[in-house]
Order: structure tokens, then sequence, then C-alpha cells
């Protein structure tokens, strides 16, 4: 039975109350682990948004708990003794995003070659060592050194990345393709 949007409900967790409120939401029902995933917040937090959607089999209600860790700590404690099905999902949000489940299974399910691949400021070598055929013009990436060189989607500008006084959040947002303003 799919819940209505009326029928969901969201709670922001504590990272030291998460496996309680995970134990209290199996115990009122929320029985079925829909889905555990996480998001990468830089440049709006120094964050990783981790996000548990359960659901009530019986009633129909579902719940998502949310709980953000520190980008440099990103630390939760295990689930699978509350849901046996959170084991893979964890393994998944450790090799995507980095975050440590504490006593689980961190064992990378995928070999990304260094780094959560997921993470914005990660930089992803193969992609970088790529030659990029994005130019406006036929010719143009060679014929015009003036101009920015232009990178695949989602690979940083060198420029920003070298710089030291780059932030998690000026490496991620010049992978959107955005022009980073320097700070003087």
């Amino acid at each position: 039975m799919t819940a209505s949007p009326d029928r969901a409900r969201h709670e922001i967790v504590e990272p030291g109350q998460w496996n309680a409120r995970a134990e209290a939401a199996r115990d009122a029902g929320f029985t079925f682990l829909a889905n555990l995933t996480a998001v990468d917040e830089v440049g709006r937090s120094d964050h990783i948004r981790v996000l548990l959607w359960l659901e009530d089999p019986d009633g129909g209600d579902r719940l998502r708990l949310t709980v953000l860790v520190p980008r440099d700590d990103a630390r939760l404690s295990d689930l699978t003794h509350v849901f046996a099905g959170a084991s893979w999902l964890q393994r998944q949000v450790h090799d995507f995003y980095g975050v440590e489940f504490a006593g689980g299974d961190n064992r990378p399910i995928i070999h990304h070659g260094g780094g959560a691949p997921m993470r914005k400021d990660v930089l992803l070598e193969p992609r970088q060592a790529a030659q990029w055929p994005g130019a406006l013009e036929p010719g143009e990436s060679e014929q015009s050194p003036s101009r920015r060189k232009l990178v695949p989607p989602g690979v940083p500008d060198p420029a920003v990345v070298s710089d030291p006084d780059s932030t998690p959040a000026d490496v991620a947002l010049s992978a959107t393709g955005a022009r980073v303003r320097r700070r003087r």
C-alpha cells in the first residue's frame, strides 16, 4: 500500500539519537526499510545528509528520518540490528559518500580508485584526464588560449582546485561550470 503525501512524516534526528530513533520507529510499526541514502550538502552546509525512509506496511504511513553528519567526521552507528536490510544500503552510503557506520560492514562495493565519488568536492581522475570536446566552435579549444579551458561536466576548474584558499563549496561550484569569484 502506498501512502498519500499527507501520511508521510519527516523528522530531523541528532547523530547520537540515530539508533534509538530508528528502533522507536520500528517498534511503532515502521518495519519496512524503503531506502537509506545520502546527499552532499557542500555549498549549503558542511555536512552529509543521511536519509532513512521507513514505511508501516499495515497502515501505509511513511516516515523519513534525516541526520546531518559533519563532512570531516562522517560517522553514524550501524542499523543492521534494527533493520537487517540496512547492511547493503549502509555499504553503498559509505562507498559513495564516505559515511562510516560504526560496528557495520564498511567494505567497498565498488573500487573507485580513492575518494567518495558522490561527494561534490572529490576529483575523479579518469574524468579529468579525458580530453573534453566541448568547444563552442570547432577548433576553438586549441585556437583560443585566452578563453577559459572547457572541462567535462562534473570536473572542477583546475584553477579553483589548485588555489589553497578554495573551499569545498568553491570546488563543487566550479564543477557545475559556474565561474567562481575569487576573494581578494
